[in-house]
């Protein structure tokens, strides 16, 4: 028993943008294939409220730009694609953060490599923006999603060119996971994925099909004073 307390679960899809499969030397998937972050890894920072996160050295994490889906129910399993849209209640900006070499190391030993994008404020959010009825369907209609790290620009890319659009994600997870009220989905990113440095800014943001802004996020990373 969990005393009544409520754990969302944060699901992340992988190699959704052809271009991402593309720069890292993957092939694309048909079917959509998921991995997880435990909530403790989630960092909400907003533009008006940046938040500051540590890292070990320069050209160790890599940023990778994302639309995050958020549930406002308990879905059961099978559900048409209709009920489905409705069950998001809000999207916002999101950067997944990854220790590309454990990545590889771990890789290439075939092994898990959760440690790779599990480790603490791994998952920045920016402000949600409320979704109605299946306002869903109109993400793939010219939203896009970009990033800048110290105002230059490093990812860029419309929804619409993911090869599973976002309500797809949610159905393909749907047939087989638990999903509940509060969830996140991290629906992947587009090619530009990069190495962060000591010092760096990087400013996320969500656009409409009318290039107005959505959800936007800021944040600092840096590296200790203790480990330099």
């Amino acid at each position: 028993m969990n005393g009544g307390i409520l754990l969302a679960t944060i699901w992340c899809a992988i190699r959704t943008y052809a271009s991402h499969a593309d720069e890292m030397g993957e092939s694309s998937l048909t079917v959509p294939q998921f991995f997880l972050k435990p909530e403790a890894a989630l960092l909400s920072s907003p533009l008006d409220d940046p938040q500051c996160i540590d890292i070990i050295d320069d050209e160790t994490i890599q940023h990778e730009v994302e639309l995050v889906l958020r549930l406002g129910r308990d879905i059961d399993q099978g559900e048409d694609d209709e009920k489905l849209a409705s069950a998001v209640d809000a999207v916002c900006i999101g950067i997944d953060l990854t220790n590309r070499p454990a990545q590889s190391r771990l890789k290439a030993k075939g092994l898990p490599w959760t440690r790779s994008k599990a480790f603490r404020r791994s998952a920045i959010i920016g402000d949600w923006y409320e979704l109605e009825g299946d306002d869903i369907h109109s993400l793939k209609h010219g939203w896009t999603l970009e990033l800048k790290v110290n105002e230059q620009n490093r990812m860029k890319a419309g929804i619409v060119e993911m090869t599973s659009n976002p309500l797809e994600l949610l159905s393909a997870l749907n047939e087989w996971a638990p999903l509940k009220k509060g969830d996140l989905l991290f629906t992947g990113t587009p090619a530009g994925v990069d190495w962060l440095k000591d010092g760096d800014v990087a400013v996320a943001r969500l656009n409409d099909a009318d290039g107005r802004l959505k959800s936007c996020l800021a944040v600092d990373f840096i590296i200790p004073s203790e480990l330099k």
